[in-house]
């Protein structure tokens, strides 16, 4: 697909593209109205050339036109061999040179011409041309200098000149010559253009701005000033304002790319995750091949949920860069949101056949592995990782599969070997004080959970652990009321924290409050069985036998949650129905 160029706010860049383009014959190239061309079709320093002379020139340019360099090299000189008082032929000679690479040759040549012919206008331009290509940046302004005191009408030379001193950030010489310009030709938008985008080089935004907003006033289509207005906006932070700004360059030019990728980034900031989806779609369906889009656009359909088109973005990017480790990763992270738990995991064997020791992936595998109920394969991985290196959750991680593998002993052995490396944690202490408290060790259980709050005081899951706990047992229930409410403080949105608030109510006899907060409790989590129990026994209190039923009822559709419940519950539901 055919796009529009775009203005590049970098000014240095934009004379970089001017200077070295291979298309220029005797003037350097750019992207302003070219002044009238000074060039003629034959000799200009003999009052008739020869005929043989014309014939080689005309067969050197129609080859030139055609884009057969290396004739029109030939053509050319033999012109200038019968015709070697006209520095016209040996300047086409340097154009065809610089063409084909061969700058030093031309510079040189170029540099005897200048040296015959001073004012010969289209040779200094040709040179201007070759110093600015070779960096020789303050030869090149020497002679577009000069250029301007032959020719005052040629303005391309003071925008060269004004942006070769941007270039070197010497930014108020660039625009005290480029305001010169501005001065022989008052509505020049490219004049005006430049000085502003020196203003933004420079950093000075609010002259940058009133700049480009003039470019505006001359040009009102100008969708490179409403790109450029846009960068300043966001550079002060004003998103709203950028966000205005893309969109109208957009309006103007579709094609404008670098404003549709900032205008996606800003809508990716602002969480506007669909309207960042559009741009960078309509980017792609520009840019097919841009694997960099496919990429955002694929982390962006996941964060939206959007799982099978994240999965399709993020298979183009792998089939392009089949050993990229974390389009992988991202991709098993969008499998498993699907369910797809298999192809999710031949998707880490993959990164890890790439990477053996990348712990996300070996975490995220170990992970899949135990939601599969593979958990003695979960164990191999969790090994593995505490091999590669050692922080206190891996020793949780591993313990907690073997609690789902009920093996309690190896649980326990796991933990302590955790707190071996790592004494003073408190997740630690946590985790092996519920191992206790599956041994019925109730003692060692409050010890630890002690340990815990003594380490991290504000430690919700060990408040809420201890608290629930006493009330089980019906002791200490003011103490547990205190340190349920204090989780709750911590974690005010847990409904297994509500949970526990109700039941320490309900060992008070405060069955009013008790039903309170475990109605909420099933607001926030409604799958859970011993809140559904919790629930029937404060409705049975307060007399209220149907609802109470109900709530058992609901319990026991999600008793495979919770071990020995099932029984105690179709006691109760038996004991209500008969």
């Amino acid at each position: 697909m055919t796009t529009r160029k775009l203005f590049c706010i970098s000014v240095s860049f934009a004379f970089f593209l001017m200077a070295c383009s291979p298309t220029v014959s005797t003037r350097p190239t750019s992207p302003v109205p070219a002044a009238k061309t000074l060039r003629k079709p034959l000799p200009v320093y003999k009052s008739a050339p020869s005929q043989e002379s014309y014939f080689k020139y005309t067969l050197g340019y129609q080859a030139e036109l055609e884009g057969r360099w290396d004739e029109a090299l030939k053509y050319y000189r033999e012109a200038s061999g019968l015709d070697p008082a006209s520095p016209y032929l040996k300047v086409q000679i340097g154009s065809i040179l610089l063409k084909k690479g061969k700058v030093k040759e031309a510079t040189s040549l170029v540099e005897k011409i200048t040296k015959q012919y001073p004012e010969y206008l289209p040779a200094l331009k040709l040179l201007g041309q070759l110093y600015n290509g070779r960096k020789m940046k303050e030869k090149a302004i020497e002679v577009y200098r000069k250029i301007i005191e032959l020719d005052p009408g040629y303005t391309d030379a003071y925008l060269f000149i004004g942006v070769l001193y941007a270039s070197e950030q010497q930014y108020d010489k660039a625009i005290s010559t480029l305001k010169q310009l501005l001065s022989r030709k008052p509505d020049s938008i490219m004049a005006i253009y430049y000085i502003a985008s020196v203003y933004f080089d420079s950093k000075d935004f609010d002259n940058a701005e009133k700049y480009f907003k003039k470019a505006l006033e001359v040009k009102s289509d100008f969708d490179a000033a409403y790109f450029n207005l846009g960068v300043i906006s966001e550079a002060r932070k004003e998103t709203d304002k950028a966000v205005e700004y893309y969109k109208k360059a957009l309006q103007l030019n579709p094609h404008n790319l670098q404003a549709r990728e900032r205008l996606s980034r800003l809508y990716i900031k602002e969480e506007k995750y669909n309207e960042a989806i559009a741009e960078l779609e309509n980017m792609s369906r520009q840019l097919p091949r841009n694997i960099e889009i496919h990429m955002r656009l694929g982390l962006l359909y996941l964060d939206s949920n959007d799982y099978d088109k994240a999965v399709k973005e993020f298979r183009i990017v792998i089939e392009a860069r089949p050993d990229e480790v974390s389009t992988r990763y991202y991709l098993s992270l969008t499998l498993e949101m699907l369910k797809q738990y298999d192809s999710a995991i031949e998707e880490l064997k993959k990164l890890l056949d790439l990477d053996s020791r990348n712990l996300n992936a070996l975490l995220h595998l170990a992970y899949l592995y135990a939601e599969k109920g593979k958990y003695g394969e979960a164990a191999k991985i969790y090994d593995e990782i505490l091999s590669i290196g050692k922080k206190p959750q891996y020793f949780v991680y591993k313990a907690m599969n073997y609690l789902k593998m009920k093996d309690i002993d190896a649980a326990e052995k796991t933990l302590k070997e955790g707190l071996k490396n790592f004494p003073d944690d408190d997740e630690l202490y946590f985790n092996l004080a519920v191992v206790y408290e599956k041994r019925d060790n109730f003692d060692e259980m409050v010890r630890l959970l002690e340990k815990t709050l003594s380490i991290n005081p504000e430690h919700a899951d060990a408040l809420n652990y201890l608290g629930y706990s006493y009330a089980e047992k019906g002791i200490k229930l003011d103490t547990a009321l205190k340190l349920v409410r204090k989780a709750l403080s911590l974690k005010p949105d847990s409904g297994y924290i509500l949970d526990s608030l109700g039941w320490v109510y309900y060992k008070l006899g405060r069955f009013e409050d008790s039903l309170k907060e475990l109605q909420r409790a099933v607001q926030i989590i409604n799958n859970d069985p011993v809140i559904y129990d919790h629930l029937g026994d404060a409705y049975l209190k307060l007399g209220k036998q149907d609802e109470a039923l109900e709530s058992y009822r609901k319990a026991l559709l999600y008793h495979d949650k919770e071990e020995g419940i099932k029984e105690k519950l179709q006691d109760k539901i038996k004991r209500l129905t008969h």
